[in-house]
């Protein structure tokens, strides 16, 4: 795929109509640096051949390893390639300090978890993406255009919220409960503010109609937690264990800091954490077809056509789905792209290819930046894995 790597303020730098354009949402770390640096050595000694055998194929990934060597602002990482088929990796390989099992957190990249269980839960029955908020979501008005937000809309950021996504918000109060938390959004001003924000009319990347869907996910749920008294049901992180993390063997990853307790609100937007051990079964288990049925609904762009406000500025081209973007040169070819990724602030990014047929992570956490970079290093990443891949040679 051949995107420019322009900068990617898929959290930092926004960019929309009317006054508010530009503002920096507060899930964001500091902004990329000046125009003009470079992150690539000017000068590089020859890389050593390195090549894998996998699945009857001799891969050459000496481009790959190079440019992963030479860009200097990702000092550590962990980088993986691998496909749907072949139980091992492609292409793995450590950058610095930075270990397969290196517990880190995700950032933006935990939206794909978000729409992960939501489709999980559709595929069994106890919910649909169709589904209003109400009356699992007891609070949310009968009146007025916000009456018709449906959980497609609060996974594709077209919800009609986060038309002004102001720092702070209750999805950083972790005391507070999922249900009060989307009681809070709900409470915000939304036709009268915006009345052109109905749902489905409007794309705002944001972090409110993910904390909504979340919460509408655990009210929905009527199955009983075992052992507790007295019984209640499960709460949003025993859904996530039994709908995702369980099923793919993901021992490390959770919706929190786990160094801290289950939070009754976690930042479903933003917060969770994960290894690139358990991340690549994630990404692995989506290229594979068969752990979400209906990949064509959960990776369709749902946001062609729309008014957009506060959308990273860098993927001007890029449109929505349900938790992950749909890549692609101009919009108009987001309608056909086979790629999708979930790019986080600290540079965590993930993608599959389901046109070329692989997955690949970047696994890394950089402070300042990574927004950009991680964007930035994908796209020259996909050009050589697609290299690779074209050139792969039969092993005997």
């Amino acid at each position: 795929m051949a995107i420019s790597a322009a900068a990617f303020a898929a959290q930092g730098t926004f960019s929309g109509g009317g006054d508010e354009a530009g503002r920096v949402i507060v899930q964001l770390p500091p902004s990329p640096p000046p125009a003009g640096t470079s992150s690539f050595a000017a000068a590089t000694p020859a890389a050593a051949s390195f090549s894998t055998t996998v699945g009857g194929f001799t891969y050459d990934w000496t481009a790959l390893q190079a440019a992963i060597d030479t860009d200097t602002e990702v000092p550590n990482g962990y980088f993986i390639v691998g496909n749907a088929t072949d139980p091992g990796y492609l292409f793995a390989y450590q950058k610095g300090a930075f270990g397969i099992d290196r517990v880190t957190p995700l950032a933006s990249a935990s939206k794909w978890f978000a729409g992960t269980l939501a489709m999980r839960m559709a595929q069994a029955g106890i919910v649909s993406l169709e589904d209003p908020m109400r009356p699992p979501l007891a609070f949310w008005t009968t009146t007025g255009t916000k009456k018709d937000v449906r959980l497609k809309h609060a996974l594709s950021m077209t919800s009609g919220f986060n038309a002004n996504p102001l720092v702070g918000g209750c999805q950083l109060l972790p005391g507070l409960t999922l249900y009060n938390c989307a009681k809070d959004i709900h409470n915000l001003r939304y036709d009268s503010l915006r009345p052109g924000n109905a749902p489905g009319a409007q794309y705002s990347y944001g972090p409110h109609g993910i904390q909504v869907a979340a919460a509408y996910l655990e009210a929905k749920d009527t199955s009983l937690a075992p052992g507790t008294l007295p019984v209640r049901e499960r709460n949003i992180h025993e859904l996530f264990a039994q709908h995702v993390t369980m099923p793919l063997g993901m021992t490390n990853t959770t919706w929190y800091n786990p160094a801290t307790s289950p939070p009754t609100n976690p930042w479903i937007a933003g917060g969770a954490f994960s290894t690139p051990r358990d991340y690549a079964k994630l990404l692995r288990a989506l290229l594979g077809g068969s752990f979400i049925a209906d990949m064509a609904t959960f990776t369709q762009q749902r946001t062609a056509g729309l008014t957009r406000l506060f959308v990273p500025a860098s993927a001007a081209n890029w449109e929505y789905a349900l938790g992950s973007f749909v890549e692609c040169d101009t919009p108009s070819l987001c309608a056909t792209s086979k790629i999708n990724s979930s790019p986080g602030a600290y540079g965590w990014t993930g993608w599959i290819d389901r046109k070329t047929g692989y997955y690949a992570l970047i696994a890394t956490e950089i402070s300042t930046g990574g927004d950009r970079k991680g964007v930035e290093l994908e796209q020259v990443m996909q050009n050589l894995i697609e290299t690779a891949i074209a050139t792969r040679t039969p092993s005997s």
